[in-house]
């Protein structure tokens, strides 16, 4: 529930089973109050998480919000994952929309988005057909360039970063989830890009006050994991 496993970075990798047979062999003998303890602080944390505002409170030093100039070269929407099937998640299909939507807005002539591919049982699977439907649906007379090969945010902005160079731009604005825009804006000024960063409108982003306790134990686990990775960015001379 509060996004540990997901650290992991294995989605099929299903803990549940391992620890119940664990949770057994010591609740067999007389260790079995040691299983109550990290049980209790575990219950408290996602109590306070999802009947809180605790989440809101903690994300705010990870989301960047820049003001909008009247224009930019380009928008830059980044990538969420995909599923097995071939299609955006719902994040990501958030973060086009707002992209797209500022690029009708008249903010840039260009938007740059991530286009996602991977194995699945042995069988290529790409997001392509189901990002070039929205941006058809979307009837942006903008350029939209799919940009491939795209596996983590340093990859999005070393290739994105390419490609601004190659077209002598100067500014990107960035459209990513809000949490994520501190870290995905200070990658791509890393790689010496500018940037304009935008956080994507999110549908039940768990951020907002009258959130439900669905939305803010999802938004717990985009926070936890978030950290942990900006911690790692940091270690690996990615960001500042």
């Amino acid at each position: 529930m509060l996004g540990v496993q997901q650290l992991l970075r294995t989605p099929d990798l299903a803990l549940y089973f391992p620890a119940a047979i664990l949770g057994a062999l010591v609740g067999a003998t007389r260790l079995r109050p040691i299983i109550w303890v990290p049980a209790g602080v575990v219950a408290a944390i996602c109590l306070a998480v999802a009947y809180t505002p605790i989440v809101s409170t903690l994300a705010q030093p990870l989301i960047r919000r820049d003001s909008l100039p009247p224009r930019v070269d380009a928008v830059a929407v980044l990538g969420m994952g995909l599923t097995p099937d071939g299609m955006m998640r719902g994040e990501g299909l958030d973060r086009l929309l707002t992209g797209l939507s500022l690029a009708k807005r008249g903010l840039a002539p260009v938007v740059l988005v991530s286009r996602e591919r991977r194995n699945v049982d042995g069988k290529a699977v790409s997001d392509s057909a189901d990002l070039q439907n929205v941006a058809t649906f979307s009837r942006t007379t903008a350029r939209v360039i799919f940009v491939d090969s795209v596996v983590t945010t340093q990859t999005e902005a070393r290739r994105m970063g390419a490609i601004a160079r190659a077209n002598h731009w100067s500014t990107l604005a960035v459209v990513t989830s809000p949490m994520h825009t501190r870290r995905a804006c200070a990658t791509f000024e890393a790689v010496g890009v500018g940037v304009v960063c935008v956080p994507a409108e999110v549908r039940e982003s768990g951020l907002y006050p009258d959130a439900n306790a669905e939305d803010r134990l999802r938004a717990f686990r985009s926070l936890l994991y978030e950290l942990f990775a900006s911690a790692s960015y940091k270690s690996r001379g990615w960001i500042r």
